[in-house]
């Protein structure tokens, strides 16, 4: 609560690019399901769950990366990879991101990372615009009702579309497209 609900907005901003960075990892392992109770106690007794809005702009950030990629893949003809990834996209879009982490991102390696990387930036928008959920599940745009004003879906529709293009720009920077032709 110190560094989520700090009246310093860079240390808000400085939590919600970190926390959104590094929540692929966890959803990797499965751990991102602990949470659960981190949720239920900010519900609670904010009345309110910060925490989500933040972590669920990871997928988003994915999102972004799996789309420079496709786009690399089409450049090279890699139909496999263009076809994996048109799978697993609408997916990762409604928020379930395990298609394209254990498909696309992780197999390849620098993806994950950059994913994760464009997704803190939608994260440290979405703290320091102060986005709140009053409910929990699946992230994306599916998520969007769960804000909990008109203001804070606006919001949390921001950050996605931030996430979507960081994950886009740092992954097409990132990834040479002779990376991509034999994945």
């Amino acid at each position: 609560s110190v560094i989520i609900d700090s009246p310093y907005a860079v240390v808000r901003i400085l939590s919600g690019y970190i926390l959104a960075a590094l929540f692929l990892p966890m959803v990797l392992l499965g751990l991102h399901h602990g949470l659960i109770p981190i949720y239920a106690v900010q519900l609670e007794q904010l009345g309110g769950v910060s925490l989500f809005p933040v972590l669920a702009m990871a997928g988003a950030g994915q999102v972004g990366a799996a789309i420079a990629i496709y786009i690399k893949a089409r450049k090279v003809k890699n139909e496999r990879m263009q076809s994996i990834i048109a799978g697993g996209l609408p997916a990762g879009i409604l928020g379930i991101g395990e298609p394209l982490i254990y498909g696309v991102t992780l197999p390849l390696g620098k993806p994950f990372i950059t994913a994760g990387l464009g997704a803190g930036f939608g994260g440290a928008f979405v703290m320091l615009a102060g986005v709140t959920a009053g409910a929990w599940g699946p992230s994306g745009l599916v998520a969007i009702p769960l804000m909990q004003s008109g203001m804070k879906m606006l919001y949390y529709f921001l950050g996605i579309l931030i996430s979507y293009i960081g994950g886009y720009i740092i992954t097409s920077l990132v990834i040479k497209s002779s990376e991509i032709e034999n994945a």
